[in-house]
């Protein structure tokens, strides 16, 4: 008896996985048959763009990696230097937007080589692509960002082991953290819109430079703020720290910034 059931278990699944199957080589099919099919000379072209964009940019990637080692260095003093760390963030915002630029005109070129046909092609794969990370977020996507977040918690429960932080410190800074948020809301929503309207403003038929180039000002202008901003939080944060706990603060956020984790401004 034990063996039927178990052979049927396995004709289910073997069943299941042939259907999965059929099914993604169906979705293959289609996603093929969307691709946008260029001409040979349409290929050449558009490498040479990625080619000229990668020239124009490598020297100022180099120099922004190299300002944000330095802030590191600089947010990991005993003391900040407010006006030196801003000073910083100003160079790498000018890096930053320039860089955009690039990336924006590297983009209308690309679009400009293409016909009417494969442009249209270009925004339905984007709209899929768009519905199919939408669909992410909602099943898988959700269940690892879920994950992320558990493990984010307890990192940060164990930091804030390590401080022994008192009751009146942790209710100081939840408090920080609170207001914080509730400053910067508002550029962080505006971000949203803006980057939302550059789609749009890149997706037009004749797209317009000079609202491109006032859409990236204003991006730029509002990541110089929330860096500024992040910068105080954190300085009001390092304030409430008695003198062994900013040595163990330091310590332990130089560890997560060089595991790709800087972000100790959000851990309270």
């Amino acid at each position: 008896m034990k063996t039927k059931i178990t052979t049927s278990i396995l004709v289910a699944l073997m069943l299941i996985s042939g259907i999965s199957q059929a099914q993604y080589r169906k979705k293959t099919e289609g996603t093929k048959k969307a691709m946008i099919q260029l001409t040979e000379e349409q290929k050449k072209d558009l490498r040479a763009n990625r080619v000229e964009f990668s020239k124009a940019t490598i020297d100022v990637k180099n120099e922004l990696n190299e300002l944000k080692a330095y802030q590191k260095t600089l947010m990991s003093a005993e003391k900040l230097n407010e006006k030196e760390i801003f000073e910083n963030i100003d160079k790498m915002t000018v890096l930053k937007k320039r860089l955009m630029e690039e990336r924006i005109e590297m983009q209308l070129a690309c679009s400009g080589l293409l016909d009417d046909e494969q442009r249209m092609c270009k925004g339905m794969c984007s709209e899929r692509s768009k519905m199919r990370k939408q669909h992410m977020r909602h099943g898988k996507g959700q269940k690892q960002q879920g994950n992320r977040k558990a493990r984010f918690e307890r990192r940060k429960d164990r930091f804030k082991e390590a401080l022994n932080l008192s009751e009146a410190q942790q209710e100081q800074m939840k408090n920080l953290k609170r207001e914080h948020k509730k400053a910067s809301q508002n550029l962080r929503e505006e971000m949203q819109e803006l980057r939302l309207k550059q789609k749009h403003l890149l997706n037009d038929e004749k797209p317009n430079k000079k609202a491109i180039q006032s859409n990236i000002d204003r991006m730029s202008s509002i990541q110089n703020q929330l860096a500024k901003e992040r910068v105080l939080s954190q300085k009001e944060i390092r304030d409430i720290l008695d003198e062994d706990q900013l040595v163990l603060f330091l310590s332990k956020a130089h560890h997560m910034q060089k595991r790709g984790k800087n972000r100790m401004h959000r851990a309270f």
